[in-house]
């Protein structure tokens, strides 16, 4: 099933100029402009401390859950093992397909955000990222639906260390 719905989603591409650049831009530049935007978000002091858990929790997740996990499992990308599929995206890497680090970082940061306005803009971002990841030939329907689980996990364990003591 994971291979029938990433070539549900890899046919797409190919097929318009406009949505194969889109798809390369989320899949490969939009995790800076994501990035630019959370620090942005800093200079309103009522988002500090949701900037402050978006940047850990990234940082968590990426280096060293899916750091590790990509090491022990090694699963190999969709170039590497599926036919006449439409790799958009020049990826030499080879193997460390699952999870996707991209994905745990863009869902990281929109976690971090959970209550307030930008949560669900930030889940759509993400959600646009991580399926452009997939659109573009390098990722797995599986490598992201992992991320997101690593993601939501890492933020809620986390959040805790950002609560305000409660005082007597």
């Amino acid at each position: 099933m994971n291979q029938q719905i990433f070539l549900a989603i890899n046919g797409l591409a190919g097929r318009s100029q406009f949505f194969d650049t889109l798809g390369v831009f989320f899949a490969e530049k939009f995790l800076y402009v994501f990035a630019i935007i959370i620090v942005a978000l800093w200079l309103d002091k009522r988002l500090r401390t949701h900037v402050y858990l978006a940047v850990l929790a990234a940082a968590v997740s990426r280096l060293f859950i899916v750091e590790v996990i990509k090491r022990i499992v090694n699963h190999p990308r969709p170039y590497e093992i599926v036919a006449n599929i439409h790799q958009l995206l020049a990826d030499n890497e080879h193997g460390m397909s699952f999870p996707s680090g991209h994905t745990v970082i863009y869902f990281s940061f929109a976690f971090a955000f959970y209550g307030t306005k930008y949560f669900w803009p930030f889940i759509i971002l993400a959600s646009l990222g991580s399926l452009a990841r997939v659109y573009v030939g390098v990722h797995f329907p599986i490598d992201i639906a992992a991320s997101v689980i690593i993601a939501a996990v890492i933020a809620a364990a986390l959040r805790g260390l950002f609560k305000k003591p409660i005082s007597s």
